[in-house]
Parts: structure tokens; sequence; C-alpha cells
């Protein structure tokens, strides 16, 4: 059995540390000397001859050296969000090999450049792979919420929706890249937008009904909440895990209630988990009180976690509210009083 490419390759090392040549660390790749995390970040906005050696050099590494390199800078990007690596990213979209594509799709999935998007859509199309065409549906989310602000010019719009419109409606596609592409679409105002969900929803097969729940959160309209708190009650867990997630998303605070029941009272872990992180993604005072309470009295591991990282979004929110400044969430200690 192999290892995730997405695994912990190991410790960061500090960041003043002096960073090689981007030349001397295509030449250690080029070697198959074991990968220096430090050393790939002079790799970030590689110039036109790095990028073009990078190029020439990329076919001749093998595939898991591939992988293991991409899930490198990938762990790079997270630690050092200044870091970009979207050029190196590119290079590898076209791989011969599946895994090295979808972590290239995963690898651009924060740009904005509308050229990007057309790529992706067009590989939507094209790819052979469904696990890639499933991970480029999913990169493809918030071109669409890029849409809704009016920051896509209107024939890129059209490419967008065209393209995940058509992987929804065809037949013949499997049911993960249809449903990542209907929850990709969700967040797309557009009347059509809601009655494809809906439609989803109502004559779908059991997995693409949860891909319309949580297509639902992302539509973000007020309409969907009933039917979302309906499926609080739903035999299957994956169900109304979704559906806690749909409502957090709608912002409502008629959800609010529904929501502490349901962490509250469900057996299953993480549909509770859901149900408390939903809490702190609508963050009203009444959620605020509940989760500090709940962080008193639940010991659960897992569920503790939850409740302050629910904590730590309300808080965020309120700081913004009050004054626009960030600050760092403050837990009351356990043992004290509330």
């Amino acid at each position: 059995m192999t290892n995730d490419p997405l695994d912990d390759p190991g410790e960061l090392p500090e960041d003043d540390a002096p960073l090689p040549a981007a030349d001397a660390v295509l030449d250690d790749l080029a070697a198959g000397k074991a990968l220096d995390l430090h050393g790939l970040r002079a790799l970030s906005e590689p110039s036109r001859d790095i990028l073009q050696r990078c190029l020439v050099l990329w076919p001749s590494i093998d595939p898991a050296r591939r992988r293991e390199i991409l899930a490198a800078l990938q762990r790079l990007d997270e630690e050092h969000p200044t870091l970009d690596f979207h050029r190196i990213y590119l290079t590898a979209l076209r791989d011969p090999d599946p895994a090295t594509r979808m972590l290239a799709v995963r690898g651009l999935r924060e740009q904005d450049r509308a050229e990007y998007m057309r790529l992706l859509a067009a590989q939507l199309r094209d790819d052979p792979v469904a696990m890639v065409r499933a991970e480029i549906a999913e990169a493809l989310a918030p071109y669409v919420v890029s849409m809704e602000f009016g920051l896509m010019a209107e024939d890129d719009a059209e490419t967008l929706t065209a393209a995940l419109r058509d992987a929804i409606e065809d037949v013949d596609e499997t049911e993960e890249v249809r449903g990542n592409a209907l929850q990709a679409l969700g967040a797309s105002s557009e009347e059509s937008t809601g009655e494809l969900i809906s439609e989803t929803y109502e004559t779908g097969t059991p997995l693409m009904r949860v891909a319309a729940i949580k297509a639902m959160g992302r539509n973000a309209s007020e309409g969907w909440l009933d039917l979302l708190i309906y499926h609080f009650d739903d035999e299957d867990a994956e169900m109304r895990a979704a559906a806690a997630t749909s409502a957090g998303q709608l912002l409502v605070e008629a959800a609010v209630d529904p929501l502490v029941m349901l962490a509250t009272e469900d057996k299953d872990e993480e549909v509770q988990i859901a149900a408390i992180r939903a809490l702190g993604e609508i963050g009203n005072i009444e959620a605020e009180h509940v989760l500090t309470r709940w962080l008193r009295e639940r010991r659960d591991p897992a569920i503790q976690e939850a409740i302050r990282e629910a904590l730590a979004e309300v808080q965020l929110l309120t700081a913004e509210m009050m004054d626009g400044q960030r600050r760092a969430p403050e837990f009351e200690d356990e043992d004290s009083p509330l």
C-alpha cells in the first residue's frame, strides 16, 4: 500500500535560512536527491529560464517523485501563503500520470486568473480519468463565487457555467464528477441553478441528492432552510452532516436552535461536529453562548476541537464587525466558571 502523496513530508525549516539558487534546486531534483522543503521555496515565482528548464526536466522525473514534489510544494503553500508555485503546477496539469494531474489541479485552487479557469474548464471536458475531472470540478467552485461578485467577464462566465452544466447533465459521467460540478455551480444565484438543484434533489440517486443538499448551502438562499432542517432526521449520517453544513452556510439565525439540538442529540460524532461548525459559521450571540458553555461541558477531544474552531470563527467575525481589526480568539479556561 502506497502512502498518500499529501502525507506530512516532515518539519519545515526556519524561514530565515538562506535560499539556494533555483538552478541548484533543479539540479538536486534531477539527481534524485531527498527533497529539501526549504530549498524548494526557491522555485516560488520562477523566472522564464527556470520555468523552461523545469518543463524540460519534468518528464524525466519518476511519477512517484513528481507527486512527492507537488505535495511538498502544496505543504509550503499552506505554511507560507506568500509563496507562489502556480507556474510549476501548470507544467504538471497535462501530466500523463493521473495522480500527478490531480495534485496539479489542487495547486491551482487558489488562483483566480480567467485563463486558468478556461484551461480547467476544457480539461473538465477532456480529461480521460474521472478522478481528475472530479478534482477539476471542485477546483472550479471559487470561480463561480467570483462570477457572482461580478469579477468575471461575461464570455468567461458563460464558459464556466456551460462546462459545469455539461458535466452535471452528462448521464454517462460519474456521479462524483456530476456531484462536484453541481456543488461548484451551486453558488450561482441564477434561477436555472436553483431549478437544477431542486431537480437533482427530487430525482437523483442518494449520492446526487447529498450533492444537491451541499449545493443548497453554497446557493445561500434562505428558501432551502426548511428542507435542510427536515434532513436533520435523515437515516443517513452523511446526509445529516451535509444538511447541517449547508444550514450553517445560509447564515440564518432560524437554523441555530435546530443545529443546537442536532449537535447535542445526534448519535454520530461527525454529524455533531458538522453542526458545531455550522453554529460557528452563523456566529450570532446565541450560537456563541451555546458554544462557550459546551467548551466547559463537553469533554470528547474531537468535539472540543470543533468547538474551539467554531468559537474562533465567531470571535473573528465579532472582532471584524466591531472595529475591522482581526484579533486572536480568547478561550475561557476550561476549569473556570462562566
